[in-house]
C-alpha cells in the first residue's frame, strides 16, 4: 500500500499542477497570444495546455518511478538503473526546445497587436482630420453608465470587459496600422479585407463595440415587425432564443455567436470562434453574444448559460431592429 501511495502521490501532484497551469496559460494564450508573429509552423492555441497537462503527467510518472525504487540520485543517474523513468523526461525536453524556439522566434520578429478603426457608426466614433491619412480609432461612447447593467452584468465585469480588454483592441490597432495598407480604411473595411494580428484587433473592436450598444439596462418589448421576421426564420421569438442559446453554450473555448442576415435577408444563426465577425463571409450582423470567458467569469465563474439566460433581458431589441430592418 505503502509502495502505491508513493506512486501516486507524485503523479497526482504533478497532474493537478498541469492542469492548473494550463487552465490559466488557456486564458493568457486566448487574450495575447493571437496578436504574436508566430512561425507558420506553430500549433493550435489549444495544443498548449493540453501539451502542459501531458508533460506534467510524465514529470509525475517518471518520479514516481525513482521514489518507488528509491533513486534519489537524479534524472541522469537514475537513467543507468531506469530507462523508462529517464525518457519519461524526454517529452519536457523536447518542448522545452521547442519553446525556446518559439519564444526566440517571436522575439526576433516583434509582437504586434492591432486596435479597431473608429467608423462613424454605431460600432465606433471615428476621428480622421483633414491634414491626416491615418485613422484614430477611439473607444465607443456608450448611452449608460457602468453599473447600470447590474446584476446582469456588474460593474467590476463592465470595467474589466469595456474598460480593459476592448481598450487594449483599440490601443493595439491604432500602434499597428500606421505604415500599413489599413492606416487610412474604416473598421469595417479593415475586418473585410484584414487577417493576422491586425483583423483579430480589428474584428475584436469592431465585435465588443456592436456588443456593448446593444444593450440595455430599461429593455422594452421586442418591436412587432423584428418578432414578425424572426418568427418567420425560426418559428417563434422563443424558439429563437432557444436556438440561439444552444449555440452560444455550445460553442467550443472562446468567440462569438451572431443574428446574421443573408443577401435575401434571412437570419440565420451561427458561432465563430476566436475574433470571427460574420461580415467575412458577406452577411450583415443583426445581433451578437460574446462568449469569452472574460465578459463572464467575474460575475458567474464557469456558469455560462447562466450568463446567456440574463443577458436575454438586458438587450435593446430596437437597437436589435435598426440593425436589420
Amino acid at each position: 500500500m505503502k509502495k502505491i501511495a508513493a506512486y501516486l502521490i507524485p503523479v497526482l501532484a504533478c497532474f493537478a499542477v498541469g492542469i492548473s497551469a494550463s487552465f490559466f496559460q488557456a486564458s493568457s494564450i486566448a487574450e495575447w497570444y493571437p496578436t504574436l508573429t508566430k512561425p507558420t509552423l506553430t500549433p493550435p492555441n489549444i495544443v498548449f495546455p493540453i501539451a502542459w497537462s501531458v508533460l506534467y503527467l510524465c514529470m509525475g510518472l517518471s518520479l514516481g518511478r525513482l521514489i518507488v525504487r528509491r533513486q534519489h540520485k537524479g534524472i541522469f543517474a537514475a537513467s543507468r538503473r531506469d530507462r523508462a523513468a529517464a525518457w519519461l523526461f524526454v517529452p519536457y525536453l523536447l518542448w522545452t526546445l521547442f519553446a525556446a524556439y518559439l519564444n526566440g522566434y517571436i522575439l526576433l520578429h516583434g509582437t504586434p497587436a492591432a486596435a479597431p478603426t473608429t467608423i462613424q457608426t454605431e460600432s465606433l466614433t471615428i476621428s480622421k482630420p483633414k491634414t491626416e491619412r491615418i485613422m484614430v480609432h477611439k473607444m465607443p461612447e456608450l448611452p449608460y453608465s457602468t453599473e447600470a447593467l447590474a446584476p446582469k452584468m456588474s460593474k467590476e465585469t463592465f470595467e474589466y470587459h469595456y474598460g480593459k480588454h476592448l481598450q487594449t483592441y483599440v490601443d493595439n490597432l491604432n500602434r499597428l496600422i500606421p505604415g500599413t495598407p489599413y492606416e487610412s480604411m474604416s473598421l469595417q473595411e479593415i475586418v473585410k479585407k484584414a487577417d493576422g494580428p491586425i483583423f483579430n484587433n480589428a474584428a475584436q473592436a469592431w465585435n465588443h463595440t456592436f456588443f456593448f450598444l446593444m444593450l440595455t439596462p430599461d429593455q422594452k418589448p421586442m418591436p412587432q415587425k423584428l418578432a414578425d421576421r424572426i418568427a418567420r426564420d425560426f418559428g417563434s421569438v422563443e424558439a429563437f432564443k432557444e436556438e440561439f442559446s444552444k449555440a452560444a453554450t455550445g460553442l467550443f473555448g472562446s468567440g462569438w455567436t451572431w443574428l446574421a442576415a443573408d443577401k435575401d435577408g434571412k437570419l440565420q444563426i451561427f458561432s465563430e470562434s476566436n475574433a470571427g465577425n460574420p461580415m467575412t463571409k458577406g452577411l450583415k450582423p443583426v445581433m451578437t453574444i460574446d462568449v469569452w470567458e472574460h465578459a463572464y467569469y467575474i460575475d458567474y465563474r464557469n456558469r455560462r448559460a447562466e450568463q446567456l439566460h440574463n443577458l436575454w433581458k438586458i438587450v435593446d431589441w430596437s437597437v436589435v431592429e435598426s440593425r436589420y430592418l
